[in-house]
């Protein structure tokens, strides 16, 4: 008789090819690279093929791991439905989900596979809005659950990640001033750029107000202005100088859920989500 294919070879192998590396598939599943290696060449010798070829620039997928990769999706598929099914305390139903703007293309690209694979009984619809405007949303229960920034010294909600905001850029105007870009949006954001150019220390000027952090991005990347921004989109760009607005904070996303969901509920979403975040 053949041999079953263990699924978690198969989660494994996925999680590889999604990731573009061992490396950074090792910190998803938290394993080390070694035992992700081992599991791929494990997974190889039960079908007896390659499934991925390695080089100096990368990995890519050899006939049969392209099969793999589409019965893979639908073996996993499968298994978190069949899951799902007999599990009755997961959720289930319609959830009306919020998350912030700024990171819509990051968020949808980990949260519905999420909750195809963690909850497939459950039929998301999502809002995209500032953190400030879902908070209400679920508080008033118009929203189910919403990723949102935690406010400064707040302890609100579970949480998933931190990451930095500092300025970046280093445009200056003819007359030696600082050209600064700030959001619209009422936002933590906003409110970290403001506090550093009202305080009187760096001569600037307001050169662009932008309602998404993806335009002052593109503002910063042509070297129109500098702006504050996270971390995790400015990527590449160089941060402002000492003598230039330079004020850095830790901004924390948490998850927050209206009056239909109890903590218990709310924290294991939560653990499900911190996962890939």
């Amino acid at each position: 008789m053949p041999p079953a294919l263990d699924l978690d070879l198969i989660k494994t192998f996925l999680t590889v090819i999604d990731a573009k590396g061992f490396k950074p598939a090792a910190i998803q599943l938290n394993k080390t690279p070694a035992a992700i290696s081992q599991q791929i060449k494990r997974l190889e010798e039960i079908l007896g093929k390659r499934v991925l070829e390695r080089s100096n620039q990368g990995i890519s997928l050899t006939s049969a791991g392209e099969v793999l990769r589409a019965k893979g999706l639908r073996l996993m598929s499968l298994n978190y439905e069949l899951l799902g099914e007999l599990r009755q305390d997961d959720l289930a139903g319609p959830l009306k989900f919020g998350a912030p703007t700024d990171y819509a293309p990051t968020l949808l690209q980990k949260l519905l596979p999420i909750f195809q694979r963690e909850f497939p009984r459950v039929s998301p619809s999502i809002v995209l809005e500032p953190s400030r405007s879902l908070r209400p949303k679920v508080a008033s229960g118009v929203l189910d659950m919403a990723i949102v920034a935690r406010e400064p010294e707040s302890e609100e909600g579970h949480e998933l990640w931190t990451e930095e905001i500092t300025w970046f850029g280093s445009s200056k105007s003819e007359n030696g001033k600082a050209r600064c870009g700030l959001l619209t949006t009422d936002c933590v954001l906003r409110d970290g750029a403001l506090r550093d150019l009202r305080d009187g220390r760096y001569a600037h000027e307001l050169v662009l107000e932008a309602a998404t952090v993806a335009s002052l991005r593109d503002a910063v990347e042509v070297e129109f202005c500098r702006a504050f921004l996270p971390a995790s989109v400015a990527e590449g760009f160089s941060r402002a100088q000492s003598s230039e607005p330079s004020s850095t904070l830790q901004l924390t996303f948490c998850l927050i859920a209206g009056p239909r969901f109890d903590e218990g509920t709310a924290a294991q979403v939560a653990r499900k989500f911190r996962k890939v975040m």
